[in-house]
């Protein structure tokens, strides 16, 4: 599966919005941007479009920046990418005057559905907690 550059920002912008959750309090763009290196313009652009979906909300001012609306828990990656990407399924065959192209389509439409299956299994607290597993404990001395 590839992830646009679009869609892996927004991926991103969201993990870190869903690790800062619990705190309560909005992140600020500057943040998001430097700590993945996204572009901040481009980010901007991201989150709206996440805020017009209803999944983010944003708070104006000094302190102010976006939130999740939910719960990590109850958002799911596949409503992201729905958000960035659509929610496009294949329903036609580039050669669909052979015979064999409905059996292909066929597979395409099953091999989304299994997609679409995991992706809404997947809560964008999920993968912070995969995120904290794989950094591993902090020893402090």
């Amino acid at each position: 599966m590839n992830l646009s550059a679009k869609t892996e920002y927004a991926c991103l912008a969201m993990l870190e919005l869903a690790q800062h959750f619990d705190g309560g309090e909005p992140v600020q763009v500057r943040c998001i941007a430097e700590r993945h290196g996204i572009p901040s313009p481009f980010l901007v652009q991201i989150l709206q479009e996440l805020k017009r979906s209803g999944l983010v909300g944003s708070t104006r001012g000094a302190a102010g920046g976006y939130r999740l609306t939910r719960a990590p828990q109850e958002i799911s990656l596949a409503e992201v990418l729905d958000v960035v990407e659509g929610n496009v399924e294949p329903t036609t065959c580039a050669s669909a005057a052979s015979s064999l192209a409905p059996v292909l389509l066929d597979v395409c439409n099953e091999l989304s559905a299994v997609r679409r299956e995991r992706l809404e299994a997947i809560a964008l607290a999920d993968l912070v907690d995969r995120a904290c597993e794989a950094s591993g404990p902090m020893w402090f001395i």
